[in-house]
């Protein structure tokens, strides 16, 4: 069994450490990961991308942790030097 994402959704899996890269407000929570799954309307993400978000519905599967988020409310990328 596989997790698939549907419409314009993506499941990441979060990072174990937080990134200190980014000043957030407080109160604000944001974290990063991986995309392990893209739905087939996503137009800018794609399985492996590293990105950060601050929104999303988290879920278990397979005893690991995933947040499943609209591809819209993604913040941005991440990409390493």
């Amino acid at each position: 069994m596989s997790l698939n994402a549907m419409q314009n959704c993506v499941i990441v899996e979060p990072d174990v450490e937080k990134h200190e890269l980014f000043i957030i407000p407080p109160g604000d929570k944001m974290e990063t990961g991986v995309v392990v799954a893209a739905g087939p309307d996503c137009v800018d993400l794609s399985v492996g991308d590293h990105v950060y978000f601050g929104v999303g519905q988290e879920f278990k599967y397979g005893g690991k942790e995933y947040v499943v988020i609209r591809e819209p409310h993604v913040l941005g990328v991440l990409e390493h030097e």
